[in-house]
């Protein structure tokens, strides 16, 4: 019993290391280079209805003003009535539309038929996939379009409204992403995969398609059958700003269709190697927490006597799983104006709330195996409903919502000729001047 409470206290050292290993793979990925460049960037919001918090991501992305050539397409139902301002093509899914997947997977199969009757699924094509309630930085659109792999995503990052309880609940999944998708994904094969931010070749999409028997968790199943078709997969180290539910009743909404998305694709759609992966997962973060608990409580209760000799590095562990938290909330409350005092008591809180946010990970999934399958994607607010702002125009630097910014549409041609995309992780010079 003590080797195995010892096993889940080191556990953050291992974390740790990954995203050290994570973080120098990614930096080294991102010196590869990709000639002749990609010609076109599509950028795809794919939603129900939300006007407010798509107008916001498209005006966003219009005023990053990027010098690559990009088309922005909004993916909506026929029910949904909505205007998008500054989206170069609405695509609307027909009501009599069918195929394997359902919900929004079959919105992203219909989008990509689209795109195949059009020539746009070749490798010069890319397609970056945006959820209606975030939006990338400029440096991950830049990033994205120039990494060298058939599909890859970066970090999802609770910034928007962030110093909220709830945001503080998603700090975890930052932390998660850091070392679990950093690293696998970094070697070609994904265990966990998020739709924030997916990036995919034409000719990749092409391959693997949507078509598959589910009704969510879409991204994870793209993901691994893309490794099924011999899709290279990358990961990227920047940031896809997201927006953490308003209420608790959207919280378990949320992870419980993420938890029955998974268990019917491990039962119904992804290869064994893919559902012995993910089990492995769940059951590893299962345990970790029971685990350290009870070795927490045992400890203090006098039954469970720590050798001297580990004493230091079990307070060193300690140490590093804190410090896990505090650069999830450095990382969440630097996209916005949270500076000085305020991002200094956001990383507090994010530290304080270790434990707490940990537990609420495992006894929301508790709660959301319980209540069963829904059976249907069911859509959360993506806007505050106490002040029925649009959510991405939330002040982050004060945590409390601002008065909503009037469209401005910041005209952006399509530029036939790509100029070269100057960042950390992009070509370098050298490389551009052999083009």
């Amino acid at each position: 019993m003590r080797t195995l409470i010892f096993i889940a206290w080191f556990t953050p050292v291992l974390c740790a290391t990954m995203i050290l290993a994570g973080a120098v793979r990614a930096r080294h990925a991102g010196r590869r280079s990709v000639f002749p460049l990609h010609k076109l960037l599509i950028i795809q919001i794919t939603t129900v209805g939300n006007e407010e918090t798509v107008n916001e991501i498209i005006r966003r992305i219009r005023g990053y003003q990027l010098s690559i050539p990009f088309r922005i397409w909004v993916a909506t139902e026929p029910k949904a009535d909505a205007t998008y301002h500054g989206a170069d093509e609405i695509i609307v899914v027909p009501e009599d539309f069918q195929c394997h997947a359902s919900y929004k997977a079959r919105a992203l199969e219909y989008t990509r038929r689209v795109r195949v009757e059009r020539r746009l699924n070749d490798f010069f094509v890319k397609v970056l996939f945006v959820d209606d309630d975030g939006v990338p930085t400029k440096r991950y659109i830049e990033k994205v379009f120039v990494a060298d792999f058939d599909v890859c995503e970066g970090i999802p990052a609770p910034r928007t409204g962030y110093g909220r309880f709830l945001s503080h609940m998603d700090d975890l999944r930052t932390i998660n992403c850091l070392y679990m998708c950093s690293v696998f994904q970094g070697i070609g094969h994904p265990i966990h995969v998020h739709g924030e931010g997916l990036c995919v070749r034409g000719s990749a999409e092409s391959l693997v398609t949507w078509n598959y028997p589910m009704f969510a968790s879409e991204d994870l199943v793209f993901g691994h059958m893309a490794v099924v078709k011999d899709a290279t997969w990358g990961f990227v180290w920047d940031y896809v700003e997201i927006t953490s539910p308003f209420t608790w009743g959207d919280f378990l909404k949320q992870r419980r269709r993420w938890l029955w998305g998974n268990v019917h694709a491990i039962r119904h759609v992804l290869p064994l190697r893919s559902s012995i992966l993910l089990i492995g997962l769940y059951a590893y973060g299962l345990f970790t927490f029971v685990a350290s608990t009870i070795g927490i409580v045992l400890a203090l209760a006098g039954a469970l006597p720590l050798p001297s000799s580990t004493i230091l590095w079990l307070f060193a562990s300690m140490v590093i799983w804190f410090s896990m938290f505090a650069l999830s909330g450095a990382i969440n409350s630097g996209g916005g104006s949270s500076t000085g005092l305020r991002r200094i008591r956001d990383v507090a809180v994010a530290t304080i709330l270790a434990f707490v946010t940990s537990a609420v990970a495992i006894g929301v999934q508790v709660v959301a195996l319980l209540k069963g399958n829904p059976h249907r994607f069911e859509v959360i607010e993506k806007v505050d409903p106490k002040a029925r702002k649009t959510s991405l125009a939330t002040a982050r630097g004060s945590g409390s919502p601002r008065r909503q910014e009037r469209v401005v549409l910041v005209p952006e041609p399509v530029v036939q000729v790509p100029e070269t995309v100057e960042s950390a992780s992009d070509l370098t010079r050298k490389a551009a001047d052999r083009r």
